[in-house]
């Protein structure tokens, strides 16, 4: 692995604190999981981290943190990085899919501060991940709220892995009426919402066909419909054939 942990650290604070502006020879990734801290990088502009983003340091770049509301949360991570590895971007991974995942596995699976071997190995990879995840399109196409919207709509639905969600039930997670995220899903992409997920359950239902072994009557129980009538109806409404005839083809 390129990644070397040095050192794990949760951390709480219920007053107001301030870490004073410095710099180190080692890489440095910051996580809030509750509530917010403001943050100065690269200039004098203090910046806030809300629940869920992460702030990626480099080696030798200075910056401070201000804890100015009671009850911020955080995990700290401390770590080298091979010479082989190139990379040295710095700055925000705003909450996303893989931000949650990345501190829910972190928090889920590490108890305490002092790691076994085991843990620093999984939390090195972890590390790993990120740094894949900051290369990929998902991230850097990650620059725009409309963007950030579709993107965290999109991953709602995939998430499911063919598995029903509403569209009210994601109006709801996110925070608008059905009748808005319909609109600006549509003015966004071009394709209607429910259009959307009922293509990416399809999708779903084509490669369980196609490429397991499994009977249709446990892929419909998989993919969340009530019977296998109402499977195949909606099966036959998108592709114009049913799953038994699809299947031999």
């Amino acid at each position: 692995m390129n990644s070397n942990l040095l050192i794990l650290f949760k951390g709480e604070k219920h007053g107001y604190g301030k870490v004073a502006l410095h710099s180190h020879t080692f890489w440095q990734l910051e996580m809030v999981t509750r509530g917010h801290i403001a943050y100065t990088l690269y200039d004098n502009t203090i910046r806030v981290l809300n629940a869920g983003d992460m702030l990626l340091i480099p080696p030798f770049q200075e910056h401070e943190f201000i804890y100015d509301t009671p009850g911020a949360a955080w995990i700290t991570l401390k770590f080298e990085r091979s010479e082989a590895s190139d990379s040295s971007w710095g700055g925000v991974i705003p909450k996303s899919l893989f931000t949650e995942k990345f501190m829910a596995s972190l928090l889920a699976t590490i108890t305490g501060t002092i790691l076994k071997p085991y843990e620093k190995t999984f939390v090195e990879g972890m590390l790993e991940s990120l740094f894949v995840y900051i290369g990929s399109d998902d991230f850097c196409q990650m620059e725009d709220e409309p963007s950030q919207l579709v993107r965290a709509i999109t991953d709602m639905v995939r998430e499911r892995n063919g598995r029903p969600i509403s569209v009210d039930e994601i109006a709801e997670q996110l925070s608008y009426t059905r009748s808005h995220i319909s609109k600006l899903f549509k003015q966004l992409t071009g394709e209607n919402l429910k259009s959307f997920i009922d293509r990416v359950r399809l999708e779903k239902a084509k490669e369980m066909l196609r490429y397991s072994e499994f009977n249709i009557s446990y892929i419909t129980e998989e993919l969340g419909f009530k019977d296998i009538f109402t499977f195949s109806r909606f099966f036959k409404r998108m592709t114009g054939m049913n799953p038994r005839l699809y299947r031999s083809h």
